[in-house]
């Protein structure tokens, strides 16, 4: 890259650590912290749903798959659509009526303690792998355009995003992600630029390359379970394991947790898939038009570079100065927005469901700092999360989305418990996902089960209902719940909307 770039990234990077050395000034409290004292705008929370998932893996990933498979990716928009319809008419007026701060909360005051613990764990765990991945995307970027070794990047990166995440809380966090947002869009349109200038005849030239090689198609109404680019597969089992991440996973509720009342919380929840959508189909695009533009420019991409290493490839190569630095903070942008929230919802949890639940009381000031402490050993961690994924070697779309499902899909099941089945009892609930958790974890794993192992995506399809059937037969073993007990915490005395 050139100084100018540089001079670019480097801009980028002082006004994102600006944003949270600011936002530390006003923390007072771990609901400052935690949940903005809830006076954070609805549009900006959903743009922050957005950025959250939107990560460096969905920034590499995502070219990479529009240049190998066009627009099929774009299907599993519409299960995600299903996935937030769900959590707005099923489990949205929950998390704003009780006051919670953790999604995990709620599973306490429906069924019991272990529970909630139960399902937190779940949370961390999978996050953990999560955010090894994030990191990786990012470290890709950083040692391919710099030419330090990728463990090192991993290292700079991971460093990087742990120091301006402790400062800021969630307020910096959202912030910070909305000004991701703006960048992430740019350096995508200085991508796509950069490809049009490369070819004789430009974006049409291009656009008919990559429709003559089938790259426009958008759905596919095959049955391939296994394949996660066919309509049944995007819209019922990625729809799932959607309804999961976006009803369950803490990232996710600590925004509607962070809106002052139902109808914010719902309005950013639909801002952040409406935002989602634009930003799958942009880096898509980027990849059909890069598909165009190393098939007309042929011989200008190696045959070993392939995935998620086209865009950073193109970047070194093709892209011109200032554009090249546009798309560097881009990378970055998307690294951080979900690095960020990643480690800010480990430590809320952490916190929230196991140290203030489980330990002496302490003083606000002492939580505070214990939760700047936690984010930095979740860095630590993240850290070495990200060195086990490089040595994996995947394809980090479909990495991280297999993995997300194989913790997520049994946390969804007992939330479902708690607010459709009054006759669930914690007892049921607990083993019940127990169960259901082990038998996926045995069909994985011994051979002549092998044929009910179906594809990673659809744990959470199959997880779920496992779960609640497993729940619902241990429950009618024992004792019923008190209908004082349920009050307001299930779907037949849902908590009116505001």
């Amino acid at each position: 890259m050139s100084i100018i770039d540089w001079v670019i990234v480097a801009v980028y990077a002082a006004i994102v650590i600006g944003i949270g050395v600011a936002a530390s000034r006003k923390q007072n409290n771990t609901d400052e912290y935690f949940r903005g004292s809830r006076q954070l705008p609805w549009w900006a929370i959903g743009i922050s749903i957005m950025a959250t998932s939107f990560s460096a893996a969905s920034l590499l990933g995502g070219p990479g798959e529009g240049y190998g498979h066009g627009f099929l990716w774009l299907q599993l928009q519409l299960g995600d659509l299903l996935g937030y319809g769900l959590v707005l008419a099923l489990f949205l007026p929950f998390f704003m009526k009780l006051n919670i701060t953790t999604a995990y909360e709620y599973l306490e005051r429906r069924f019991d303690a272990k529970t909630r613990s139960l399902a937190s764990l779940c949370f961390i765990l999978s996050v953990v792998g999560r955010l090894g991945a994030l990191l990786y995307g990012a470290s890709l970027v950083v040692a391919t355009v710099t030419g330090l070794p990728l463990p090192v990047a991993i290292l700079v990166v991971g460093m990087v995003s742990v120091a301006y995440t402790v400062a800021g809380g969630i307020t910096a966090v959202v912030w910070t992600d909305v000004l991701q947002f703006v960048m992430i869009f740019v350096g995508l349109i200085a991508g796509v630029w950069a490809a049009i200038q490369g070819v004789p005849g430009g974006f049409g030239e291009l656009w008919s390359t990559a429709a003559a090689a089938g790259k426009l198609q958008v759905v596919d109404f095959s049955w391939d379970p296994a394949s996660i680019r066919t309509f049944p597969t995007a819209l019922v089992a990625y729809g799932i394991l959607a309804f999961a991440v976006a009803g369950t996973n803490q990232q996710t509720v600590q925004r509607y947790v962070s809106c002052s009342d139902v109808a914010s919380g719902r309005k950013a929840a639909l801002m952040g898939w409406f935002t989602g959508f634009v930003g799958v189909a942009a880096t898509l695009a980027l990849g059909v038009l890069l598909y165009g533009f190393y098939s007309i420019n042929a011989g200008a991409l190696p045959e070993d570079v392939t995935g998620d290493a086209i865009l950073p490839h193109f970047i070194t190569n093709q892209v011109p100065a200032g554009a090249a630095g546009l798309l560097v903070a881009a990378v970055f942008a998307a690294a951080m927005s979900s690095i960020d929230s990643a480690l800010h919802a480990l430590a809320t949890c952490m916190t929230v469901d196991f140290y203030q639940r489980y330990a002496a009381p302490r003083s606000e000031a002492h939580y505070l700092q214990f939760s700047k402490l936690l984010i930095a050993v979740w860095g630590v961690i993240g850290i070495l999360s990200a060195f086990y994924v490089m040595s994996t070697e995947k394809s980090l779309l479909p990495f991280l989305v297999e993995y997300t499902a194989l913790f997520l899909g049994p946390v969804l099941g007992l939330f479902l418990m708690g607010v459709l089945f009054p006759r669930i009892n914690a007892t049921g609930a607990f083993f019940g996902t127990v169960a259901a958790a082990i038998i996926l974890l045995v069909i994985g794993k011994v051979e002549w089960l092998s044929f009910l192992n179906f594809p990673g995506i659809w744990r959470s399809a199959i997880a779920a209902p496992l779960a609640i059937v497993l729940g619902l037969g241990i429950s009618l073993l024992g004792n019923t719940p008190s209908p004082n007990k349920l009050r307001g915490l299930t779907l037949q005395e849902q908590p009116e909307s505001e």
